[in-house]
């Protein structure tokens, strides 16, 4: 017998019973605020083509590419925001109200295994589509903090920051598109030595090449953006600060402003954000459970420009953080098991119909036993009573 047959692929795991139902209803609240804000689901292919992908920096070599039949390229969907905006632009082309999406979805991604990160994961998320502004991003980053608050999520933190904030700082600079690419991507992987020799290297006046240097560590609240208001000179860079500011001041409407903060040097690897965007973390934990912004562009590559802001959450990540936190439920509902005597099989089935139409979780026998057997059984199927129909 070959080793393989009996491992999972990298970067895979197996979800055990309990783990299983405890993910499945988490889920299950999850899309039903979802429903309740007004966001109707929708389900894309598992795969796509290539092309689809191509130009959003997901087609890279962190995607599972194979060929059809026909020998065009296909690829495991990495994200969800893309094939959204696809189909919305193909199959929901002539409706032009403000859409609002919502999606369950496997996402596949090859990625260095560890804690929270795993080559096949669970999202859940939403998109609105057609609504530009303020208040649709107000919207998104509340329902982003009741979805966390739906999962079972209780110490937990929302940081904001604004990709135009940082594009402005770069036009104003005079980058090039290499040097742009060094300092966001030392952004992302939170690299503060790379950044300050980036940014020494650029060459950059020496005004700009200190907020450069200060942006791993621009955190905090309002008073932040007032002081940034006074340093920054470029007229994008202000409104972007202004922008957040308004965001913020809706966000007390929606009672939400207790959970944000701000983090100017706040940038994600995917790199269709184009406003606002933003990461949730719970206390202790190294990895970011939600994420999402505003992506204005995208939908000009499938011919249908439209602005567009949305989320999505790990559920796998979600779902480690409750288990090490002691708060997710893997013990399951009650369960009674039916057995019955020999003689008796059509009895016990009938005796389980009646209780499964009473609400209760039945397993039923799968042979006759005697009585004892079937206290037995009760224990070695985890069921906390037995129904016993004698002969």
């Amino acid at each position: 017998m070959s080793d393989s047959i009996l491992q999972v692929p990298y970067g895979t795991r197996d979800v055990l019973p309990g783990e299983a139902a405890a993910r499945r209803q988490m889920e299950d609240r999850i899309c039903s605020l979802f429903a309740r804000w007004g966001y109707d689901e929708v389900a894309t292919p598992t795969f796509e083509y290539l092309d689809t992908f191509a130009g959003s920096g997901q087609a890279d070599e962190g995607a599972f590419k194979f060929f059809d039949r026909k020998g065009s390229i296909l690829m495991l969907r990495t994200d969800m925001t893309t094939p959204i905006a696809r189909m919305v632009s193909t199959r929901m082309r002539k409706d032009t109200g403000v859409k609002r999406l919502s999606y369950r979805a496997q996402l596949f991604r090859y990625e260095e295994a560890q804690a929270g990160r795993q080559c096949e994961f669970t999202q859940c998320g939403i998109e609105m589509m057609g609504a530009s502004g303020a208040p649709a991003d107000a919207e998104v980053i509340a329902l982003a903090v009741h979805t966390l608050l739906e999962a079972g999520l209780k110490n937990f933190y929302i940081t904001l920051g604004q990709m135009e904030f940082i594009n402005g700082l770069i036009e104003a600079a005079a980058l090039t598109d290499e040097q742009a690419k060094e300092i966001k991507h030392c952004l992302i992987k939170r690299n503060a030595a790379g950044l300050e020799q980036a940014v020494e290297s650029a060459k950059i006046p020496e005004q700009l090449a200190n907020i450069f240097k200060d942006l791993l560590f621009l955190h905090g609240g309002v008073e932040l953006l007032n002081d940034m208001q006074q340093r920054v000179l470029s007229r994008r860079c202000w409104n972007a600060l202004e922008n957040l500011r308004e965001i913020y001041e809706l966000a007390k409407a929606y009672d939400v402003a207790q959970y944000l903060s701000f983090d100017l040097g706040l940038t994600r690897s995917l790199d269709y954000y184009t406003g606002m965007l933003f990461e949730g973390y719970a206390a202790g934990m190294g990895y970011s459970l939600i994420g999402g912004g505003r992506y204005d562009n995208m939908m000009q590559r499938f011919g249908k420009p439209c602005p567009a802001t949305g989320f999505a959450l790990g559920i796998d990540r979600i779902a480690l953080t409750l288990q090490r936190q002691g708060s997710l439920d893997v013990e399951g509902p009650e369960t009674v098991l039916v057995a019955y005597a020999e003689g008796k099989t059509a009895e016990g089935i009938t005796l389980a119909c009646s209780l499964r139409k009473e609400g209760r979780r039945v397993r039923l026998a799968d042979r006759d036993m005697t009585e004892e057997e079937a206290r037995q059984a009760a224990k070695e199927n985890h069921c906390v009573e037995y129904r016993y129909v004698k002969g």
